[in-house]
């Protein structure tokens, strides 16, 4: 599934792509347009109050991330995959590959390098992610989403 963020709510994309769900964000105020007709249709999340509506519109009232993420919690919990959490890159939505530690070597700081052992790097903008001290406060949120959607 995807979820199509406009540009207001960018903070918003990052967050569902650490959520490892297909986030992009749209640069025009415009509606999206489905780009491939054998693809469920995707969601559509604005802050706009005014405008045309499209099929899976979705307007989140809230400023504050964590009150936008509590809005859309019911649709976005089925999608929510444990196993692909961190996937994504923040920054660009493309999915992030395993990469060999020697590789990323010169872009990481040499305390990351020496006590961590995988990295993932973005294909597209070169970004290098790798587990840190968030990833528990991460599967900690990611469980509250779960548990709220499975109850």
């Amino acid at each position: 599934m995807i979820f199509i963020c406009d540009i207001m709510l960018g903070r918003l994309s990052r967050y569902l792509r650490m959520l490892g769900l297909d986030a992009p964000c749209a640069k025009s105020p415009g509606l999206p347009e489905t780009s491939e007709p054998d693809k469920k249709t995707p969601y559509f999340f604005t802050r706009r109050q005014k405008g045309p509506l499209y099929e899976r519109t979705v307007r989140i009232r809230s400023d504050r991330i964590m009150e936008q993420l509590a809005e859309i919690k019911d649709i976005i919990a089925p999608y929510v995959d444990p196993d692909t959490v961190m996937s994504r890159c923040i920054e660009c939505n493309t999915p992030l590959v395993a990469t060999a530690r020697e590789d990323v070597e010169h872009h990481v700081p040499e305390y990351i390098y020496h006590h961590h052992a995988e990295f993932r790097q973005c294909p597209s903008c070169k970004r290098v992610y790798w587990g840190g001290s968030h990833t528990e406060k991460m599967k900690k949120w990611i469980d509250a989403i779960n548990t709220v959607h499975s109850s």
